[in-house]
């Protein structure tokens, strides 16, 4: 779905398009402006779902998607975040996040603040986790509490979708 949003002024129109795509068990809503991708919508879903109009970033992320379903290892593509619009701090936290902790792999809140060059503070980054516009494309799913409890995961499904994605990923549950 496609539609125009009035324009900035003395610019042209942002167009604004919703792609949704899904592998069961999971669905991504793709949501773009201006040609970047705004925010994701990360739920559960029963049957696959691809337009017939969807962008090649969108087949990219179905395919990634459908690796993951199966258990499969998935590079998910690199896509356009729109990351000017977030905050410095939470730019910084889900940058580092997006680039230093792959697939098969966790951190704490503390480690990621570490990791993020804010060592002490691991509540902070659980507020910048909670507000990240990606999920799945940057992993906060793969952000465990200090004794590496599911903890925090504010998506509607909450931690069992957490659990789920780790499953998925092939993460053992840390002790």
């Amino acid at each position: 779905m496609t539609k125009a949003k009035p324009s900035a002024p003395g610019g042209a129109p942002q167009v604004e398009r919703v792609e949704t795509v899904a592998a069961p068990p999971l669905a991504l809503r793709l949501h773009w402006r201006g040609g970047r991708i705004t925010r994701l919508e990360l739920r559960r879903a029963e049957a696959v779902e691809l337009p017939r109009d969807a962008t090649p970033e969108a087949r990219a992320v179905h395919a990634a998607l459908t690796l993951l379903a199966a258990g499969k290892p998935a590079a998910f593509p690199i896509l356009p975040l729109d990351w000017d619009a977030l905050p410095p701090f939470t730019r910084g936290v889900l940058q580092t996040l997006y680039e230093r902790v792959g697939s098969g792999s966790t951190v704490s809140y503390g480690e990621l603040a570490a990791l993020s060059g804010q060592p002490g503070k691991a509540r902070a980054v659980g507020q910048a986790m909670a507000r990240n516009p990606w999920p799945l494309i940057v992993p906060c799913h793969r952000v465990l509490g200090a004794g590496g409890g599911l903890t925090g995961y504010t998506n509607p499904h909450g931690v069992d979708l957490k659990a789920l994605l780790l499953t998925l990923e092939g993460v053992p549950a840390r002790e």
